[in-house]
């Protein structure tokens, strides 16, 4: 069952920014205008790179700060805002979502999502959401994906990515290409499968999964120890959001450990584990990997997104 979730707008009438809210479309999402940051790394090659200039090293020293906003949560936060013409959507620990006017800090909406009573979260974590049409999408801890209407704050609609009782939990932003809201689920270290998962983008139907440890006779398999049941909890989770390169339709993810923790107990390279996996975005086909740590026994996840740059060989 996917627990209701509270949505509290600012009482009277919709603010001005939120009723001129511009729908994030595909192209937008390939060329950003300068003052947006419509996904976790502003652009899907994932540099992170921001073209303003009016901030410069002659005149960063004398930066003040404007204004502060206390979100209500202790734990660690690691979402980049995510800005909209001025509309800035700030996810935090505890499931909660904010919307913010960006120039002011005023609330626009806050929503909150409660924990299932039977679930304690390992890392109560959100890294950031994802924009598209006139929806926010924010990956709940419980391992649901959630699209917001970005002018309220109501939840649109709520999709089951797996069972928080099989030790799955969803810690990143989602990605958006094309009408899809990629995301990869964490659990590794409690002995869950990971994968990456595409869903509609309208109507939260999932589209595609590919798993990122192989099932016997899968390619890769044999990079594991013959026979058993040991990919059902060999790990590879995903934790940090990816790339993408529209040229290639691939998009490029990090996994994380095997699973048991020591290498001895699964003797093999045991891919796809602590690489970086290229899928096709359409269909979720492994088109290729790079693996950083075969065998992994010490916790090196991939936890960076993949940068994408163009060079000569």
């Amino acid at each position: 069952m996917i627990e209701p979730a509270s949505a509290t707008p600012v009482p009277g009438p919709m603010p001005e920014i939120l009723r001129q809210y511009a729908p994030v479309t595909a192209a937008r999402l390939k060329n950003p205008e300068d003052g947006n940051w419509l996904m976790f790394r502003r652009t899907f090659d994932g540099w992170g790179y921001s073209p303003l200039g009016e901030i410069t090293p002659a005149n960063v020293g004398r930066l003040q700060p404007v204004w502060s906003f206390a979100t209500g949560q202790i734990e660690g936060h690691e979402a980049p805002p995510v800005v909209n013409n001025g509309v800035m959507f700030v996810a935090t620990p505890g499931n909660q979502l904010l919307a913010l006017e960006a120039k002011t800090g005023k609330v626009l909406w806050r929503y909150k999502r409660p924990f299932p009573e039977d679930m304690t979260p390992l890392h109560p974590t959100s890294r950031g959401v994802g924009l598209y049409g006139d929806k926010v999408y924010f990956a709940a801890a419980e391992a649901v994906l959630v699209a917001i209407d970005a002018r309220t704050g109501k939840e649109a609609w709520a999709a089951k990515v797996d069972d928080y009782k099989k030790g799955y939990y969803l810690s990143l932003a989602p990605l958006v290409i094309d009408g899809k809201v990629l995301l990869g689920a964490s659990g590794g270290e409690l002995g869950a499968r990971g994968f990456l998962a595409a869903f509609d983008a309208e109507t939260g139907k999932e589209l595609w999964k590919t798993y990122t440890v192989p099932a016997p006779g899968e390619p890769g398999s044999e990079t594991w120890p013959a026979g058993g049941d040991h990919y059902k909890r060999g790990g590879a989770s995903i934790w940090i959001t990816g790339t993408y390169d529209p040229e290639t339709h691939l998009t490029f993810w990090g996994t994380g450990n095997g699973g048991p923790w020591f290498g001895d107990q699964r003797p093999g390279d045991n891919l796809f584990t602590s690489s970086v996996v290229a899928f096709h975005a359409g269909t979720g086909q492994i088109k290729g990997h790079f693996q950083y740590h075969p065998n992994d026994s010490w916790d090196w996840d991939e936890v960076s997104p993949p940068l994408i740059v163009d060079y000569r060989r």
